[in-house]
């Protein structure tokens, strides 16, 4: 799987996200595959700009509790699909998981 292909079926199995969650999906699944990659929260970033700009998925900001700080996120629109894939077992897994964060499950798993 290619990057970009690999970032929009981590971003619709979430449906929504911020980099950091995209890019621990990536990681295990490119770990899941066995595929060796140098890849930064800013490399997934690129593609997910790059996704936006597409119209695979929109961008908005949300804001702290205390309105100090502003993340991006990143939500998929439906035509994601054409293009996303199944991710491998692990990452499907660990998208679905609602208390364990994929960042934190990449953290205890490293």
């Amino acid at each position: 799987m290619d990057l970009k292909t690999l970032v929009a079926s981590a971003l619709a199995a979430v449906e929504s996200g911020d980099v950091e969650t995209i890019y621990s999906l990536v990681v295990i699944a490119l770990r899941e595959l066995k595929q060796k990659a140098e890849l930064t929260p800013i490399a997934v970033e690129a593609v997910l700009d790059e996704l936006v700009a597409e119209g695979y998925a929109i961008v908005y900001e949300e804001a702290t509790l205390d309105f100090k700080h502003k993340y991006r996120k990143y939500m998929a629109t439906d035509k994601i699909a054409t293009i996303a894939k199944p991710l491998p077992p692990t990452a499907q897994k660990v998208a679905s998981m609602k208390y364990v964060t994929p960042a934190f499950y990449l953290l205890l798993n490293s």
